[in-house]
């Protein structure tokens, strides 16, 4: 059973803050018996506060339940309202601690197979990231890097991961199958059954 498992893709959801899309995407494709990972790739852990000018922000690896009581007691009713909390509650039973994809060592990231980016700004950063690496010394490799640009509300991280789901299910392939080919040919239709514009890149490292 583990050697099936093995042969199959690793998939990494990756967001801005590894507190909201990209772990409501872990948490539903881990239920589904995907194997995944979930990041931030953003600068810092940042919430909104009571003004568009003003945010909390916390470093990565920051643990959820460290955030979820510093918030709680600095201002209850504002992150319960706009629920960031409830989404810190979540996070918890997910993993310990968002984790930021620029912190990735080169034996990590060689364990990937398919990147999802749920924003498309950090779709941008991953890709920059990537070929930093290539420039400096990565190992040879196959990755592909997808962009499902969802809005950032819990309603709406709840319905990208669905959509993440339906996507890499179909993807769910033996690595030695996932080709460029393969993965364009399942993103184009997937286009077309949801009408929603993916943008994909296939990398060798």
């Amino acid at each position: 059973m583990q050697r099936v498992e093995s042969n199959r893709p690793m998939f990494a959801m990756v967001c801005a803050n590894n507190v909201n899309r990209s772990a409501a995407a872990h948490e539903i494709l881990n239920a589904a018996g995907l194997r995944v990972c979930s990041y931030g790739a953003g600068r810092q852990v940042t919430f909104p506060c009571r003004t568009s000018s003003e945010s909390r922000t916390f470093r990565f690896l920051t643990p959820y339940l460290a955030m979820h009581s510093v918030l709680k007691k600095e201002d209850a009713a504002l992150f319960t309202d706009n629920g960031v909390l409830e989404i810190l509650e979540r996070d918890m039973s997910i993993k310990k601690a968002p984790e930021r994809w620029q912190n990735l060592s080169e034996k990590q990231l060689v364990g990937i197979d398919v990147v999802v980016c749920l924003d498309y700004s950090m779709f941008l950063t991953v890709l920059e990231d990537i070929q930093m690496r290539i420039r400096l010394h990565f190992n040879p490799k196959q990755l592909h890097i997808i962009c499902l640009d969802t809005e950032d509300t819990s309603g709406e991280a709840l319905a990208g991961g669905k959509r993440v789901l339906d996507l890499c299910r179909k993807l769910n392939v033996p690595v030695d199958e996932l080709t460029e080919e393969f993965v364009k040919s399942i993103v184009e239709k997937f286009e077309k059954e949801h009408g929603q514009q993916i943008f994909y890149v296939g990398m060798h490292m």
